[in-house]
């Protein structure tokens, strides 16, 4: 009798646990939902998607699967949205989504379903070659919705071989990537495919100045700052001018590899009033101030090319105090050239002194940084 009162007993407490959890997991969902309607950034839409999938499984756990079904589809549509544009940033989230909602299908016996979200969840954490066949195999099957994952798939593979140093391989890549986002992003689907596109134009095109063809790049990266433009235009919220901002400051880069800095000093001006916006209004976050950092420092080195170096004194000496500041987030590499640009400005101005220290903090970082790499 007293065992029977006791099961019964822990019945009800482990009833009241799930019920307390399941509210707070409802109130979670209802609270990023709003966010996400009331702000268009990717973050709200993440934690909505994490917060359904997280409720997708308390269900499961109560033994309510067909109630968590389509909370952990809701979950995958947002993640998969958000990976189509950025998959570098949303893969691993989008994997989690779909392993739920794999795990939810084998409960309500759908094994087909079930087993396609496991493999793609798997495929998700596998080498960017092996996440591009995935999904060309996919395409081929139903191009109309798999033809976005393969293009974010193609462009997630590019972005990898250019940091690897191999830009002769990830041109292909980009330009399928850009030939299966066009038409979407122009039929006006909405804000995210135009995004896609952008992220792909701006890539190609410091791909192509990466192999010594700037010329080749500047008109993908000119139209990709027009589409971050528009879509920055549309939106009030400061944050909305970084991608613009890391757009300009390709569009400068590759201005002064042609050899014309005057063009490019507008855009580089451009960069830094946008990222300045943006470090005001989030002072609390420290990577808007890296922004700012980088985005001062090239508008130094253009104006020193332009041999107007008093002019460029003052953005260079604060891109240094930024550096410093951002050491954690940019590392001592980015340090090393703020204060080499220092020291020709300084060298310019007829301070050789100053000049000499700058470049000697320089080379000691250089030092450092092949010393740790050793």
């Amino acid at each position: 009798m007293v065992r029977k009162a006791g099961r019964r007993w822990g019945a009800t407490v482990a009833k009241l646990r799930w019920g307390r959890q399941l509210r707070a997991a409802r109130r979670a969902v209802a609270t990023h939902r709003g966010q996400a309607e009331a702000d268009a950034n990717p973050r709200y839409r993440l934690a909505l998607a994490e917060s359904l999938r997280t409720l997708g499984e308390l269900l499961a756990k109560v033994d309510r699967p067909a109630e968590g079904l389509p909370y952990a589809e809701e979950a995958v549509d947002i993640c998969r949205a958000l990976a189509d544009t950025e998959l570098a940033r949303y893969r691993s989230g989008l994997a989690q989504c779909l392993g739920t909602l794999g795990e939810l299908l084998t409960t309500l016996v759908r094994p087909a379903a079930a087993q396609a979200a496991k493999d793609e969840a798997t495929s998700l954490v596998e080498d960017p070659a092996d996440i591009v066949a995935f999904y060309r195999d996919l395409a081929e099957v139903d191009p109309d919705r798999r033809r976005p994952a393969l293009a974010a798939a193609l462009h997630y593979q590019a972005s990898c071989l250019k940091q690897h140093d191999r830009p002769d391989e990830s041109l292909p890549l980009l330009e399928e990537a850009i030939a299966l986002r066009r038409g979407p992003a122009e039929a006006g689907t909405g804000p995210l495919r135009r995004i896609a596109l952008a992220r792909s134009l701006c890539l190609l095109g410091e791909v192509l100045g990466q192999l010594g063809r700037p010329a080749d790049g500047l008109p993908f990266i000119e139209e990709a700052v027009a589409l971050r433009r528009d879509l920055a235009e549309a939106d009030a919220d400061p944050r909305r001018g970084i991608a613009l901002a890391l757009c300009l400051r390709a569009l400068s880069r590759l201005l002064l590899q042609l050899g014309r800095p005057a063009e490019a000093l507008p855009f580089a001006r451009e960069a830094v009033g946008l990222w300045r916006r943006v470090a005001e209004s989030e002072a609390g976050d420290r990577r808007y101030r890296a922004g700012v950092a980088v985005s001062l420092h090239t508008l130094g080195e253009l104006l020193a090319k332009l041999d107007r170096p008093a002019e460029a004194l003052p953005y260079v000496t604060e891109a240094v105090d930024l550096h410093r500041d951002s050491l954690g987030l940019l590392g001592s590499q980015r340090l090393a050239g703020s204060l080499r640009t220092l020291g020709e400005v300084l060298a310019a101005l007829d301070r050789p002194a100053e000049a000499q220290a700058a470049r000697d903090e320089a080379t000691s970082l250089d030092g450092e940084t092949q010393a740790d790499a050793s």
